[in-house]
């Protein structure tokens, strides 16, 4: 884990795909922005096939937006790695990666070390 600009980041592989995630255990799923994921989808790392519907998100300021859920085949953190994950796709370009319950509620505990930067999933 890494502190970035106020925020803490875990790197996560998302279908083969490196990426930092902010850390936050108040989003409900996963997201990414659209632009992560029309990256992921010109490299073949989602295809229409991954795609579940579309939804309205809330975010931190309790602004609605449009977006589309998707499944992740494989979402690897560290040594671990859960398949078919829920995930959101926010219409936005400047969309933080957000690593939400979908991942994090799938561990029977997290610890947050911030003086040694490191997050333990059990």
């Amino acid at each position: 884990m890494e502190k970035d600009r106020g925020v803490y980041k875990v790197p996560v592989t998302v279908n083969g795909v490196p990426m930092k995630f902010i850390l936050d255990t108040g989003a409900s799923l996963i997201s990414i922005s659209a632009t992560e994921a029309e990256f992921m989808f010109k490299q073949g790392a989602i295809t229409d096939t991954d795609i579940i519907g579309q939804s309205k998100f809330q975010d931190a300021n309790g602004d609605i937006s449009p977006g589309d859920v998707i499944r992740l085949k494989s979402v690897q953190i560290g040594d671990r790695v859960l398949e078919n994950v829920t995930a959101n796709v926010v219409r936005s370009t400047k969309a933080p990666l957000l690593l939400g319950q979908s991942a994090l509620s799938q561990f029977g505990k997290i610890s947050v070390d911030y003086r040694r930067n490191i997050v333990t999933f059990d």
